[in-house]
């Protein structure tokens, strides 16, 4: 009896796959990866003039995702040229890992930290306009 799971071993990560259109979707995925790394930066870069923690919250998002797209489109590329290492289905499948559990993590976690980082900002410019006076 196979399952579905009895065709996901060490042969199957590991060997050169064919030319097939999985190629263009990894490509595309990752391209669509880059592009929203960068509008989502933008965005939050521009919610950052006014509240200053969504700047550093926008660049510790950034870099890590800029780096896990790229990688990813350089290795669809030599999967693309048949390269003997870099064409294994094992680091597309890795990538995507990495980058579902980064995203995962930051979003989750990240995401409360920013929260009270905002407070204290709020609170601090409230401070601030009291005491001026």
């Amino acid at each position: 009896m196979t399952t579905i799971f009895s065709k996901f071993n060490a042969t199957y990560f590991f060997a050169i796959p064919p030319e097939t259109q999985i190629v263009w979707f990894w490509f595309g995925f990752f391209v669509l990866s880059l592009v929203a790394t960068i509008v989502l930066y933008l965005y939050l870069q521009s919610r950052g003039k006014k509240v200053k923690p969504y700047k550093r919250y926008a660049k510790n998002f950034f870099w890590p995702n800029l780096t896990i797209a790229i990688i990813g489109i350089i290795l669809t590329f030599a999967r693309y040229e048949k390269l003997e290492l870099l064409s294994w289905r094992f680091w597309v499948y890795f990538m995507l890992l990495v980058s579902v559990v980064f995203n995962i993590w930051y979003f989750m976690i990240k995401r409360n930290q920013l929260e009270d980082e905002i407070l204290k900002f709020h609170d601090t410019k409230r401070k601030e306009k009291w005491l001026r006076k």
